[in-house]
């Protein structure tokens, strides 16, 4: 096989062409499912039209319409072209030979509302150059053209749908790019960690993946429930001007207009220390069966080989610019306690208070809600998973921003990905010292490498990374020092949440 013979793969759908790349071979922009336009919109993703001729692979396509992302002050901004022909996936390969690699497929966060698989940030380079494995990075549809629940309108949880199709994808034509179809590993990062956890629930996902890696899942942001969704439907037709008769004119509006919409019923559902999006998965008994925690508890895919972590103060990406935070009084820091627990709060939130040299509302607040929101969840998973006899890696990412960010929400990515040339314009990780960044970088990358090869995360680089057990609850923490701490999240503290 020549060097341009190397770059043409068939698929079931058509010929790519791809690009070398850094001595890899990339394929961009590649579709699979058609372009959910015109009478597609708000249908669920359809078949995609074979093609004749060589289909160009080379440039990312557009991202999904969307509005400016929530956590660009620590992320760092971006603009690229966006339309609703946005279903494609990135795909990076060693060579597209026989050889059967491993896959990794990254499923991108973003509150279901902003982001794009084809994001730089996001790039399989290096985990295909240093793993020899092939990545694939997918696109699905966001906000409300993607989780609007409108009856007549949208039957929502599209997005989900999206994903499936691209791991169908994936089965159906990964063998062609190098690599091996029965071992795949979905890694996601806050909705995409999420998304997985609801993949893994899904008979319509069952067998598409053998491994996952959750990275800042949000088990305490609940489905929304029918009803709700309903609700928050109706409240977008308001904000357009619709009533309800003529709701079926979503279906044609302009998607900006829609993107606007969506931003306006955002804040208008804001609620103080509350950062979950109105558009937002649902449980429809169908798509999406019933609540994903005791789903995984009961056994739900327990099959799957299992990754799972949060980072230590998930909420300071989200509370240090909220500018309701800072002004709010005790009574409505200690309310927000209450209602977490009704019964029992104060001795929490004492022992919040203490356990923080500096106990400002945001350290306060970020501390009870990355626990309710992401800790306690992703715990409970492994929990139930070491019930079941089957083993989870926990992990948990303390490393400090130098500018102030703390070990926020999205910063451990940088790290995983090992790529910090694409995250030159990212506030969280501006200052970080480049021997430490670089030592931690190569840790963890070389982790999510091997659990994807093997189910394991250990490496030689990295100390030994036991399993979680009730008994000890090893968790393998990532900081300017790597190791395995037992209970990290605390017996105390741990307690009130047993009820």
């Amino acid at each position: 096989m020549t060097m341009i013979d190397d770059l043409v793969v068939q698929t079931k759908s058509g010929t790519l062409r791809g690009a070398r790349e850094n001595g890899l071979t990339v394929f961009r922009g590649v579709p699979y499912a058609a372009a959910p336009v015109g009478e597609l919109r708000f249908a669920p993703p359809q078949p995609v039209a074979p093609w004749r001729d060589v289909r160009d692979a080379t440039r990312d396509g557009p991202v999904p319409p969307q509005g400016r992302s929530r956590l660009a002050h620590v992320m760092g901004d971006f603009e690229r072209p966006q339309s609703e022909d946005c279903l494609t996936l990135n795909i990076w390969t060693r060579a597209t030979d026989g050889k059967k690699r491993p896959v990794m497929v990254w499923i991108h966060g973003g509150a279901f509302s902003s982001g794009a698989g084809s994001l730089p940030w996001y790039s399989g380079e290096r985990f295909a150059l240093n793993g020899d494995v092939v990545v694939v990075s997918i696109n699905y549809r966001l906000g409300a053209l993607g989780f609007l629940c409108l009856p007549g309108v949208s039957p929502g949880n599209l997005g989900l749908l999206d994903q499936v199709a691209a791991l169908k994808f994936v089965r159906d034509n990964i063998a062609a790019f190098g690599g091996n179809p029965d071992n795949v590993t979905v890694v996601g990062q806050s909705a995409g960690g999420a998304s997985i956890s609801i993949l893994m629930t899904m008979p319509l996902a069952a067998g598409l993946f053998r491994r996952a890696i959750l990275q800042s899942a949000p088990f305490g942001r609940p489905a929304r429930t029918l009803e709700d969704s309903h609700r928050i439907g109706r409240r977008f037709l308001e904000v357009l001007g619709l009533k309800p008769e003529q709701a079926d004119a979503l279906k044609s509006l302009p998607f900006a207009k829609l993107v606007a919409a969506q931003g306006e019923v955002g804040r208008l559902e804001k609620k103080f220390a509350d950062t979950q999006a109105p558009f937002w998965p649902v449980i429809d008994g169908d798509v999406y069966p019933g609540e994903v925690g005791p789903a995984l508890a009961a056994g739900a895919g327990r099959d799957i080989d299992v990754m799972v972590g949060t980072t230590r103060e998930e909420m300071a990406a989200f509370y240090g610019i909220d500018p309701d935070i800072p002004k709010a009084d005790a009574a409505a820091i200690e309310g927000v306690f209450a209602a977490m627990f009704k019964t029992g709060h104060r001795a929490v939130y004492d022992e919040t208070r203490r356990m923080r040299a500096s106990s400002g509302n945001a350290a306060l607040l970020g501390d009870l809600m990355t626990d309710v929101n992401f800790r306690m969840g992703s715990l409970r998973f492994a929990e139930a998973r070491a019930d079941q006899g089957r083993p989870a890696y926990v992990f948990q990412f303390d490393w400090q921003s130098p500018e102030g960010f703390e070990a926020c929400h999205c910063i451990e990515i940088p790290f995983v990905f090992n790529n910090f040339e694409h995250w030159t314009d990212a506030p969280m990780v501006k200052g970080a010292d480049p021997k430490v960044a670089s030592g931690l970088a190569e840790a963890m990358h070389r982790a999510w490498i091997a659990f994807a090869r093997t189910g394991k995360p250990d490496h030689p680089g990295l100390p030994v990374w036991p399993a979680y057990r009730r008994e000890d609850r090893m968790t393998m923490r990532f900081d300017t020092m790597i190791g395995p701490v037992s209970d990290l999240a605390g017996l105390n503290w741990r307690t009130p949440w047993t009820r």
